[in-house]
């Protein structure tokens, strides 16, 4: 099996974060809807607070769905750390290198002592934020690449190269 390219990184909060807010399509989903919903909601309490002064009882309500879309939009960052933790209980309380190779037939991804394989037929979707390229999986799982870690070959590359792998996957 010759590696025609390999990204290692060590992951960290940042990009778990980055994933989850411009990759993960339900955290993405939660993210985009909080602001909108914090937005309209602060709208109606301004509209409530301007033309029925001192009625609490109608102020409550979009006061309430503010907080909820508040916790919402820190749901990405809320899962980005359960996630961190995880592996880090997973390897013994540390973060390990992760290596993911690509080469003719096969997409191989190690992490400490964990290690699988993928097809390229597996990939759903390609996803792209400012410093990651993410191979998805299904809606919320992916192989995550940081674009400036490639120890062999480049990204430029490497895109050229998954797209020509994965035809039908649109980013």
């Amino acid at each position: 099996m010759d590696i025609l390219f390999e990204n290692r990184y060590i992951v960290d909060l940042h990009m778990l974060r980055s994933f989850a807010r411009g990759a993960s399509f339900s955290q993405k989903f939660f993210f985009r809807f909080s602001i909108v919903g914090m937005a309209v909601c602060t709208m109606a309490l301004l509209y409530c607070l301007v033309f029925f002064p001192g009625s609490w009882d109608l102020t409550v309500s979009p006061a309430v769905s503010f907080l909820l879309c508040l916790a919402l939009f820190f749901f990405p960052s809320l899962t980005a750390r359960i996630v961190y933790r995880n592996t880090q209980k997973l390897h013994g309380g540390i973060i390990p290198e992760t290596v993911v190779q690509f080469s003719n037939d096969e997409i191989s991804m190690a992490e400490g002592t964990l290690s699988v394989r993928f097809q390229y037929r597996q990939i759903t979707k390609i996803r792209e934020t400012r410093n990651l390229y993410v191979l998805m999986l299904g809606k919320d799982s992916g192989i995550i690449l940081e674009k400036n870690s490639f120890t062999i070959g480049n990204f430029e590359a490497f895109r050229s190269f998954i797209l020509e792998k994965c035809p039908s996957q649109k980013k």
